[in-house]
């Protein structure tokens, strides 16, 4: 029998990126394409501008996403995420989906 060990780390690596407040919503507004930050900050309510700039960076830096400038003036910025960040969709359709499905599991004790 195979050890479950790796699959279950991969699993918590995963859910350590995509579980971090904010990153799924994140990337849910990006993947109906929002790239600019205002955009993004619109698209999910209640983010803080601190969280939405840390996750947009934890992001980028893990690959999922990349930051673009644009020379100005004004200077432009957009987001957009990669081969990889458009790979988490059915994802977070799943995770969505789990939601829906069991609502009595997301209650705090």
């Amino acid at each position: 029998m195979a050890n479950p060990e790796p699959e279950c780390t991969l699993i918590e690596s995963v859910m350590g990126v995509l579980g971090r407040a904010w990153a799924g919503a994140v990337i849910e507004a990006m993947l109906a394409g929002n790239e600019r930050f205002s955009d993004i900050s619109r698209a999910v309510p209640g983010v803080t501008d601190g969280v939405l700039s840390a996750r947009l960076k934890e992001l980028c830096a893990r690959g999922l996403a990349v930051r673009e400038v644009t020379p100005g003036p004004p200077v432009g910025v957009t987001y957009r995420l990669t081969e990889a960040g458009r790979d988490v969709a059915p994802v977070l359709t799943a995770v969505r989906d789990f939601g829906r499905a069991h609502p009595d599991t997301l209650q705090r004790p």
